[in-house]
């Protein structure tokens, strides 16, 4: 079997696909007028958009209007949105939220005529802002404003319930635990998804898990992992439950039995799922050390800090606790190393501010 990797010519055909994602998501203003509507599964609805509620935006197809709940879409750009936004907004979606803003403030709000861009425009500012200040650093605080203002400017946005996730992650990195409550339970009682739903009540739980409430927190994750569904994202949803269900046991019961119950998501699923992996071997190490066994637990968080790093917030709290297990086991030098990493790649997480 040929293998693309190993072929000569794969840099340049990796170049190519490259230049075909630049030409869809960002040259596209060029030479097309519709608004578009890119599916999660699909190809994309082409018109106008012409409003959105929370729940759904509405997009005027040739004088039809077809209805497409936001639970399906991945993307929208705009025919007459300005190029800087759109390739900012691509950058965001990509994950480099610095790029994406470095983008983003080049636009001139003046120049936009409709408001549902200059909405989505103030939208991913905020969410740029947002996600940098909860991981390289940042004003936590200005960053909420910027999205309570886009949230009070545009309450039927089809970005509402993620401005909502957002701010709760916010609270979260602020240490304000109530709010972050407060903020994801409105996605958990508002949104009319099951994958919204689940995902804002793991959130909730895990800041009840950062207040040490740890009975109600398992209530939460138990109503997640009770779910009865076989969607994908439902059964994704179920195993983070299991594991938030582990860490509490290991609290309000005994760390054998949180202990049991992680290895058994670990053992049974895909490590390729990098942040459920991150999560549960977390939690591994957490139990491990309410056991009394700091090597062990050690090596749970070294799993996340070599293997399951890609999620910000996952590999912050790995290094957190990889620096204080160090310094335990009198390894100095590697508990600096893990807190110097921990202070300059994710200054802005609530981990950082820990001693």
């Amino acid at each position: 079997m040929i293998k693309v990797r190993n072929h000569p010519r794969g840099s340049s055909i990796r170049a190519m696909h490259s230049a075909v994602f630049m030409l869809t998501f960002v040259a596209a203003p060029l030479w097309a007028e519709d608004d578009q509507v890119y599916l999660k599964r699909g190809g994309a609805v082409s018109g106008t958009v012409a409003s959105s509620t929370p729940n759904a935006v509405t997009v005027d197809v040739r004088g039809k209007n077809q209805n497409v709940p936001v639970n399906e879409i991945r993307l929208i750009t705009f025919g007459d949105e300005p190029q800087q936004l759109r390739q900012g907004r691509a950058r965001a979606a990509g994950g480099n939220f610095q790029s994406g803003l470095d983008d983003l403030v080049k636009v001139d709000p003046a120049t936009i005529e409709r408001e549902i861009v200059k909405r989505d425009l103030q939208f991913h500012l905020a969410l740029c802002e947002g996600k940098i200040a909860l991981s390289a650093g940042g004003d936590k605080a200005e960053a909420t404003d910027a999205m309570l203002a886009f949230v009070r400017a545009s309450p039927s946005s089809f970005h509402f319930f993620n401005a909502a996730q957002l701010l709760g992650d916010l609270a979260v990195g602020q240490g304000d635990y109530e709010a972050a409550v407060r903020y994801y339970g409105v996605v958990a009682s508002k949104a009319p998804w099951p994958e919204f739903k689940m995902k804002a009540s793991l959130a909730e739980a895990r800041a009840l898990v950062a207040q040490e409430k740890f009975a109600e927190a398992f209530e939460k994750f138990e109503s997640v992992a009770s779910q009865q569904s076989d969607a994908p994202e439902v059964k994704r949803q179920k195993l983070f439950a299991e594991i938030g269900k582990g860490r509490c046991l290991c609290e309000t019961q005994s760390p054998e039995q949180g202990i049991g119950m992680i290895e058994k998501v670990i053992a049974e699923n895909d490590a390729t799922d990098m942040e459920l992996f991150g999560r549960a071997y977390n939690a591994h190490g957490d139990c491990l050390q309410q056991a009394g066994k700091l090597k062990e637990a050690l090596m749970a968080y070294l799993h996340v800090d070599v293997l399951f790093y890609s999620d910000p917030e996952v590999h912050a709290e790995a290094l957190f606790h990889l620096s204080k297990l160090w310094s335990a086991i009198k390894k100095p030098d590697r508990a600096a190393s893990a807190r110097n990493l921990l202070d300059q790649r994710y200054s802005g997480s609530v981990w950082a501010n820990r001693q």
